[in-house]
């Protein structure tokens, strides 16, 4: 057996005129540029972005291939990894890119079906997938191979220049007039030994536990560990002043998080505290943060919601926040 039976599956089924290489850093470029072609325009990433997450998700089972042309050109990529949490029972994140101009050779057929088999020699019991609603073929593709919807992220946007942050002031007072009190991560740390500081962070890890564990996420998703965390809040890419803590005294309520890299904001996350839901404190938060970003000078703040969490989906909608087409989520069992 060759010492890399992927690449080899992979080229053993590709088209004549097109064979797979290791993945290069100089790949991402044009693979980010044809996927933007397809792509709402609030979707459209860098090449930078994409390296910034995938450094932060620091997968030791990711691998990646790159299809070429006759010509040398990309013309598509495939992927398995473990992803940014691993799952409980072991699956794993199957994705797959081909170039407009490269579809129906048979690229995307022989790139899943090695991917399929590297899942099958790593002992894989489910492969996870998804693509745009925007993107029919694609889902086309995945039924025909196996492939079932388990559920749907909605990614929306807010423009800030339409947001008026004025006529949500009686959210603020309304929270205010309860005693919670909102302050930025900038605020509360500021002043603070390291030692303080290191104990609040891991307080507010520690409080968005179980607001993680009611995401209605389609599959179980385990809480992500404390060290990843604060890789985040410690990246350049987190926004300290835009991202708020709700106190209740020294009880933390809820909180949001923010970041993006300009000219957007995005929010990673917003979260009550079960017992202070229903007090109007996520509606605060996201009106707070979106005043300051709009006084940053930022274009947009976006933001994904799991379909079916309808709560938080309606704040956005109050709000103003505009969808894009659904990311579907889909699932393969390769063993029962």
């Amino acid at each position: 057996m060759s010492a890399d039976q992927l690449l080899d599956d992979v080229n053993a089924k590709l088209p004549r005129g097109y064979r797979a290489r290791p993945f290069e850093d100089a790949d991402r470029e044009p693979i980010v540029d044809a996927g933007n072609a397809e792509s709402h325009p609030m979707e459209h990433e860098s090449a930078d972005d994409w390296r910034y997450w995938e450094n932060l998700n620091k997968d030791t089972q990711r691998r990646r291939l790159t299809v070429v042309a006759a010509n040398g050109g990309v013309a598509g990529t495939g992927s398995i990894a473990v992803g940014m949490t691993p799952r409980p029972d072991g699956s794993q994140f199957v994705g797959m890119t081909v170039f407009k101009e490269h579809r129906r050779h048979g690229i995307g057929s022989a790139l899943l079906n090695a991917l399929e088999a590297e899942a099958t020699r790593r002992g894989v019991p489910r492969l996870l997938a998804g693509t745009s609603a925007a993107r029919p073929f694609a889902l086309e593709f995945a039924a025909k191979r196996g492939y079932r919807e388990i559920g749907r992220r909605i990614m929306s946007y807010i423009e800030l220049a339409s947001f008026d942050a004025e006529a949500w002031r009686s959210s603020l007072e309304r929270i205010a007039n309860e005693g919670i009190v909102l302050r930025t991560f900038s605020e509360i740390v500021a002043g603070k030994s390291e030692d303080a500081r290191d104990a609040f962070w891991h307080d507010l890890w520690e409080a968005e536990g179980p607001m993680w564990d009611d995401i209605p996420f389609s599959t179980p998703t385990p809480h992500w560990p404390y060290e990843k965390f604060r890789e985040v809040l410690d990246s350049p890419r987190t926004e300290r002043d835009l991202s708020l803590v709700a106190f209740d005294g020294d009880h933390i309520a809820g909180y949001t998080l923010t970041g993006g890299s300009a000219p957007d904001g995005f929010t990673y996350m917003t979260g009550v505290a079960r017992e202070y839901r229903g007090k109007g404190i996520a509606m605060a938060l996201k009106v707070e943060a979106l005043a300051r970003a709009k006084a940053a000078g930022l274009r947009a703040m976006k933001t994904v919601n799991d379909e079916p969490n309808k709560a938080m989906r309606g704040v956005n909608i109050k709000l103003g926040y505009q969808p894009v087409p659904d990311h579907v989520e889909l699932e393969k069992r390769l063993s029962a």
